[in-house]
């Protein structure tokens, strides 16, 4: 059979593939699709399998930033171990193993407060502080009062190290007023790694009810009556209140106990005479009360002149005669202004690893006749102790300090 050139026209022979007159290939030509690639595909498919395979190693593996919610403590485990992190008020924290969700205090009229919101770390199931390895991995920390059912916001300081509570990791003081209420103090901690912590506890603040009693209408005049009269005070007055004794100016014989509450005791004096007590007096107020004794003497013969278990301020008081003229025992401080200690065997002591409130001048007074004229047993805490304006006259020792607590006789006088 013989064909057309597809070019020219020209007769072909059969089967011809190309023209002999115009040489135009006679093939048709079509499309020819490439091979689909397979193998790469597949590869493609195993790495995407593999890579999500690998994003959900790392996301189920690999520790996550974690917010963790407490009360006054909680338990914080990163890479490198587990931590007890507690929050307290107690103003001396070398003692501090609890953690404390409340505070109270009640307040006079136009009185400011200061309670010292601290934070420790411990070593979980130990007792080692690891304050300083904590604060490493701490990237910020704030310290805020949430009112609650209608109060007035307190006052927090910026948290910070302070020497004052050595063993606190940080310290924040928180300021209220009678009229503060009750506050929810919120520490947020937050770490390096992204995580957050978050501790709390409250402070109530009240207006302190004020209970007082005058020699004039009360009887006082004896041991006997004053005791019974504090006796009455402690299981009839609410614990709360403030107790103001005004004394008369006799002389009490025999031991006296005040105890149950928070008490300012003002001395008498009618020109010739005024009030003391020639017996031990012991006094307790309470946890977070304080109590002040003022224009009184203690003249004894022996013994303990004054026993004081809570924070005690004694103003313009004379103490001769004792042992010790005045100890401050575990869980107590004394403040004293203008006080005359004189011929004791021990003028004033501490011994004491913890208190509820401390003052750290005492100014204006005399200490002359003593054996020792400051012992300090035991006192916890690095808070130096200042003694402006007072006069160290004829002790046998003016300071025994076995403690090496610090102190600053600088403003004071030396006979």
């Amino acid at each position: 059979m013989r064909c057309k050139c597809l070019n020219c026209g020209a007769e072909l022979p059969e089967g011809a593939s190309f023209c002999p007159h115009c040489t135009a290939i006679q093939i048709e030509k079509h499309p020819v699709k490439p091979p689909r690639p397979r193998r790469k595909r597949w590869l493609a498919g195993l790495a995407a399998v593999l890579a999500l395979a690998a994003a959900l190693i790392v996301f189920l593996v690999l520790p996550r930033p974690k917010t963790l919610e407490g009360g006054a403590e909680l338990v914080y485990t990163d890479r490198d171990g587990t931590y007890h992190v507690l929050l307290s008020f107690v103003s001396v924290s070398g003692v501090v193993r609890e953690p404390q969700p409340e505070a109270s205090s009640a307040l006079l009229p136009g009185m400011e407060s200061i309670m010292p919101s601290q934070l420790y770390v411990y070593r979980e199931g130990t007792d080692a502080l690891v304050s300083d390895e904590f604060l490493d991995k701490l990237e910020s920390c704030t310290v805020e009062a949430i009112p609650l059912d209608g109060a007035e916001r307190m006052a927090c300081s910026q948290p910070v190290h302070s020497e004052e509570c050595p063993y606190a990791a940080l310290i924040s003081e928180v300021l209220c007023t009678a009229d503060s209420g009750t506050n929810e103090i919120l520490w947020t901690l937050k770490m390096k790694n992204g995580d957050t912590l978050r501790l709390r506890h409250s402070v109530h603040a009240s207006l302190q009810e004020t209970v007082r009693y005058d020699f004039g209408t009360t009887p006082m005049d004896t041991a006997e009556e004053l005791n019974a009269l504090l006796a009455a005070i402690e299981t009839g007055v609410d614990g709360e209140a403030l107790v103001e004794l005004y004394l008369p100016p006799v002389t009490y014989d025999g031991e006296v106990r005040f105890s149950g509450h928070a008490f300012h005791i003002y001395g008498g004096t009618d020109g010739t005479g005024r009030t003391t007590f020639t017996g031990p007096v012991t006094i307790r107020s309470g946890s977070a009360l304080f109590s002040e004794i003022s224009d009184v003497c203690f003249a004894g013969s022996g013994g303990t002149g004054l026993t004081a278990h809570s924070f005690v301020a004694l103003r313009g008081c004379t103490l001769c005669g004792w042992d010790t003229g005045a100890a401050a025992q575990d869980g107590a401080w004394i403040g004293m202004e203008n006080c005359c200690f004189e011929d004791n065997g021990v003028g004033l002591e501490f011994n004491t690893k913890n208190y509820s409130g401390s003052t750290t001048a005492f100014p204006d007074n005399r200490f002359a006749g003593n054996g020792t004229a400051v012992f300090i047993r035991e006192l916890a805490g690095w808070q130096t102790l200042r003694f402006p304006g007072c006069i160290f006259s004829g002790n046998g020792q003016d300071i025994q300090n076995l403690t090496g607590h610090p102190i600053d006789l600088t403003d004071a006088e030396f006979e």
